[in-house]
């Protein structure tokens, strides 16, 4: 019985030794990736673009509710009933408008991003078996509270994608193992 215990407590203890883990942040690598600013860039000019046709549309409806208030003590009550209905008709229909942009720019957000998550997962599957790494989480969505900063692979699986895309990636700027007893310095600490 007591080779069964210390057998059991070597075993716990090798396969504990084993488990390694990192995380990376999927959001800031999305932003910061080459791929992921231009999509950004796409995304926002549409996003200005319907921006600009809704306001127009506001302003539109803005001033002729203030021609009606100017207008409304020399109308009948039915024609002041009819034009007092089609404008909130028009407020109904342009806050629609609204949500239905909003929906539009949030799916096609998703979409543009989305052909950027499985390269993510294909380049973070290197890095793991390279380093050992038993599991990688997603800070966002594994509800990790902390974490040490030198565990952190998003600036690794950045470069390493920018460099896969023949992007921005500077000379010298080689994406590196992470050393697990150094903490990475900032990018603008400055050296000794």
């Amino acid at each position: 019985m007591r080779r069964f215990i210390l057998l059991s407590l070597c075993v716990a203890t090798v396969a504990r030794a084993e488990f390694k883990a990192a995380y990376v942040d999927f959001q800031r690598a999305l932003v910061e990736v080459d791929e992921g600013r231009a999509a950004k860039q796409r995304l926002q000019v549409k996003a200005d673009l319907r921006k600009k046709e809704l306001e127009g549309e506001k302003t539109s409806l803005e001033k002729e509710a203030d021609v009606f208030k100017k207008q409304e003590a020399t109308m009948d009550d039915k024609a002041r009933r009819a034009k007092v209905e089609g404008l909130m008709k028009r407020q109904s229909d342009l806050a629609e408008k609204v949500q239905r942009a909003q929906a539009e720019i949030a799916d096609a957000e998703r979409k543009e991003m989305s052909s950027i998550l499985p390269k993510f997962e294909a380049i973070l599957g290197e890095i793991a078996q390279r380093e050992g790494l038993s599991m990688v989480f997603d800070r966002a969505s594994s509800g990790l509270a902390w974490a040490p900063p030198y565990l952190d692979l998003t600036n690794e699986l950045i470069r390493t994608y920018n460099s896969r895309k023949g992007g921005a990636a500077k000379t010298g700027d080689v994406a590196k193992p992470a050393d697990p007893k150094v903490a990475p310095k900032p990018a603008d600490a400055p050296t000794k």
